[in-house]
């Protein structure tokens, strides 16, 4: 058993975090689909798609969220354990509250903004989150259809998560 001495993990991308202070909507996943859950997501017609190179931060609708355990009985993904959204059966997807997201450049810091990759450069794919904000490359995501989101822990684990904050 592993023992945590200091910080244990934040937790998996996509996993919602405080259960009763979250929203989750339905959505359907559209082309392209996403490669996995805590992706930034936008709406489009006929569901939701992920956020995209040139997206403004405005059409930021919320965060792929992992179902856990499967209730949407995506039996497809569950048995071979990919860890993949099943684009065939309905998602989750936060629209308010605290989930889990993978930080790819920067140290959160509680209350700090959150920026997403809006133009893809060299480690820096579009749709990531990031703490830091690379000019040019990163738009705030502030007033946006959800609301303003912001880190709400200090810090990455080893895999690079950190929890994010969607206020409506």
């Amino acid at each position: 058993m592993t023992a945590y001495l200091y910080q244990s993990p934040s937790g998996v991308p996509g996993d919602v975090t405080r259960v009763d202070e979250s929203s989750v909507e339905p959505a359907f996943l559209i082309t392209p689909f996403p490669s996995n859950f805590g992706a930034a997501m936008k709406y489009a017609t006929g569901g939701v798609t992920p956020f995209a190179a040139a997206d403004a931060a405005a059409v930021f609708c919320g965060v792929l969220a992992r179902a856990v355990p499967g209730i949407s009985q995506s039996s497809a993904n569950e048995v071979v354990n990919t860890f993949q959204p099943n684009q065939s059966e309905v998602n989750g997807l936060m629209t308010r509250g605290y989930i889990n997201v993978f930080c790819n450049a920067g140290t959160p810091v509680r209350g700090a903004l959150v920026y997403i990759v809006q133009t893809a450069s060299a480690g820096h794919p579009a749709g990531a989150f990031e703490a830091d904000n690379v000019t040019g490359n990163n738009v705030q995501l502030t007033a946006t259809v959800v609301g303003n989101v912001t880190w709400a822990t200090d810090g990455l684990d080893s895999a690079g998560n950190a929890e994010i904050r969607i206020a409506q």
